[in-house]
């Protein structure tokens, strides 16, 4: 009996699991497609829930980097900082695209919020990154930032906390 009781228990808890996991990725598959809505506050939320996702887990949001690459150059300036961060939050693949195209869009962003959120995501793609090359492109990127956009104190802190993920050293 006691067995039974074991054995039914178990195969519950495995069962809820299984549809666990099944759910986050038909929810990651949902926050896929909604980041194409017309409505910029349910792409925000999409590209939002994705990184939660793909930080818990890689392979959740692994098959859409491409749809989140594209919400890079939204018209929202809170999605393009979102979708930067994301980015930084997944671990993608290829870092050096990203870094590289994150890199390329802070140069002329006007937006202190997409701003933020490219900064961010350049420091976490440089910090989780094992290339050199990689890093010092992350680490140029915000020293460039860091000497265009003085006229925030809240943005310097910011870059100064993206720079401390890639170098691991506190400014003295």
């Amino acid at each position: 009996m006691l067995i039974r009781l074991l054995f039914g228990l178990s195969f519950v808890l495995f069962g809820s699991a299984t549809l666990f996991a099944a759910s986050r990725e038909d929810d990651a598959k949902k926050y896929a497609a909604d980041l194409k809505s017309k409505d910029a506050k349910v792409r925000l939320t999409a590209v939002a829930e994705l990184g939660k996702l793909g930080s818990l887990q890689k392979k959740l949001a692994a098959p859409y980097v491409s749809e989140i690459t594209k919400v890079l150059t939204d018209t929202d300036p809170k999605i393009r900082g979102e979708a930067a961060k994301v980015l930084g939050l997944i671990d993608v693949a290829d870092k050096k695209a990203a870094v590289t195209q994150i890199a390329d869009l802070l140069k002329n962003e006007k937006v202190e919020a997409a701003r933020e959120g490219q900064e961010t995501g350049l420091g976490a793609l440089g910090a989780t990154s094992e290339d050199d090359a990689i890093k010092k492109m992350a680490r140029e990127a915000l020293m460039e930032a860091r000497k265009k956009y003085t006229e925030s104190k809240r943005e310097q802190k910011v870059i100064q906390a993206a720079l401390q993920l890639i170098t691991g050293k506190k400014k003295n």
